[in-house]
């Protein structure tokens, strides 16, 4: 017998599960998010290190959830606002970006007339990018899941396709145009963006990203309490099992033998995993999925940790970095280098972020060397950046390598957390051509299963959209799961929860 009984049971704990259950326990269902307990940051000696750094861009899904649960405010607190949002460097070229610098800044460095060329095809870009506002800001799900939902989003999406399509192909005529494709791999944390979604990131990058103070944990802390505050519930678990009865699934049994009763499931896991934990009474329709949705790679970090003098002047707190234009833009062929605030040491943790990219998953012993090799070849394009950074050096750590610290000598060590190393993060592109039209080649999944009460979330939903993507797929969850539980919009219990 259950021991509890939920309306809804959210498998995960990523960004887009969190808004899932925060999102349906505000509009009235009793929600349990189960995930892996998996932190946004950890703690080696005095300091706190990002695991996957996270910056903010007004965008339509993510302004969208925090309206909604009346978090704009909260949110905005939680941002830095530097003096240059973010910067470029590239062979022969360093541009500081923002919506008041690019246009100077182009000009500096191409000259002023070839400068007005590179800016109008990157306005034009922009262009493109706002029609993903109907989208992914609409009332219905995207991609959506109805009849009326898919014609009506399916004539926008093959709009924006071939508007995307058109764009991108004037401006390969650029040579720069490169740069592009690498500032969205770097942005989005994906290897192959199609059209649109660079468009969308070029578009991010234009406005200035924000830095987040306590990156990741920020959104998710913000969610956490939202959550809790409507009710709803967190825990860890391990789920071993999903029964079914009926055609639904009805319990989800853990490994320490607990039985949780559901009345639905929305599930951040991939489709095969899915399949696994139903056994006998998988419907074939996972199996399609899990066909569809190809491996393509990793999120890889490396935490480096250093005296405030190895950090050059007017160096922005976002960077892109672009290595070689001739390369995919993955590994240290391009990456973001994010800076944290000043502690009070007088010490910065410099983050990078890079893609490592596959053919498929990997187990720990495969990872391992490429880790280690990429490690390399991020630590020698630091110096490029940073010059003399390794004078300054405190540490550098990586979250998922089973390696201690690296610290200078006579500084002395710090124990690594037990919960380390983590499983990394990894990234899908969807293969499936049912999809492709109808979500503007952004490799979407769709959200049903074949089972009634059982939906996908998470970053596989619209894995080449980033943050945005978790975001537009967390509402898109919770919009799915409270039409099948009877909750409308609309149900929000603001006499009870209030607006805090």
């Amino acid at each position: 017998m259950p021991s509890n009984s939920y309306e809804l049971v959210v498998l995960g704990d990523d960004l887009a599960a969190l808004v899932c259950g925060t999102l349906c326990a505000r509009r009235g269902l009793r929600t349990l998010v189960l995930g892996d307990d998996r932190p946004s940051r950890y703690t080696l000696g005095p300091h706190k290190l990002p695991i996957d750094p996270v910056v903010w861009t007004s965008q339509a899904a993510g302004d969208r959830v925090m309206k909604e649960l009346h978090a704009e405010l909260a949110l905005k607190r939680r941002l830095r606002e530097p003096k240059i949002p973010a910067q470029l460097v590239a062979p022969d070229l360093r541009l500081d970006l923002g919506v008041d610098r690019l246009a100077s800044e182009l000009e500096r460095e191409a000259g002023i007339e070839p400068g007005k060329v590179w800016l109008a095809r990157w306005d034009r870009g922009v262009e493109v990018a706002r029609q993903l506002d109907a989208l992914l800001g609409s009332e219905h799900a995207f991609p959506g899941v109805g009849f009326f939902e898919k014609r009506e989003l399916n004539k926008l999406a093959e709009r924006l396709a071939s508007d995307a399509a058109a764009w991108w192909t004037d401006a390969q005529t650029d040579p720069k145009a490169a740069l592009w494709r690498h500032l969205a791999a770097i942005a989005l944390r994906h290897p192959t963006p199609p059209p649109a979604a660079i468009a969308r990131a070029i578009d991010a990058w234009r406005a200035g990203p924000s830095p987040l103070r306590g990156d990741g944990d920020a959104i998710r802390e913000l969610l956490a309490e939202k959550l809790t505050t409507a009710g709803g519930e967190i825990r860890a678990g391990k789920v071993t099992e999903l029964g079914v009865s009926w055609g639904k699934i009805s319990s989800l049994t853990l490994a320490n033998g607990d039985e949780i009763g559901a009345s639905q499931v929305v599930a951040s896991r991939p489709p095969a995993e899915l399949a696994v934990l139903l056994g006998k009474k998988s419907p074939k329709r996972l199996a399609e999925l899990a066909e569809g949705l190809a491996h393509v790679g990793y999120r890889y970090t490396l935490n480096v940790v250093l005296d405030e003098a190895g950090i050059p002047e007017h160096m922005a707190p976002t960077v892109a970095v672009v290595a070689q234009l001739d390369q995919d833009p993955v590994g240290d062929a391009a990456f973001s280098l994010h800076l944290g605030e000043t502690d009070e040491t007088g010490r910065i943790v410099a983050t990078i972020a890079a893609v490592l990219s596959t053919d498929g998953p990997l187990d720990a012993e495969q990872l391992a060397p490429r880790c280690l090799a990429l490690r390399a070849g991020l630590w020698r394009r630091l110096g490029d950046v940073m010059p003399f950074f390794e004078r300054h050096l405190v540490l550098a750590h990586s979250p998922f390598e089973a390696t201690a610290p690296q610290v200078p000598g006579g500084r002395g060590s710090y124990d690594v957390p037990r919960h380390l190393p983590l499983a990394m993060t990894a990234i899908y592109k969807n293969t499936t051509a049912e999809f492709a039209k109808a979500t503007a080649e952004t490799g979407a999944l769709t959200y049903t299963t074949g089972l009634k009460n059982l939906t996908l979330t998470g970053e596989q939903v619209l894995p080449s959209l980033g943050l945005e993507g978790s975001f537009a797929a967390g509402w898109s969850a919770a919009k799915v799961a409270c039409a099948i539980a009877g909750k409308k919009k609309d149900y929000l219990r603001d006499e009870v929860v209030g607006a805090a």
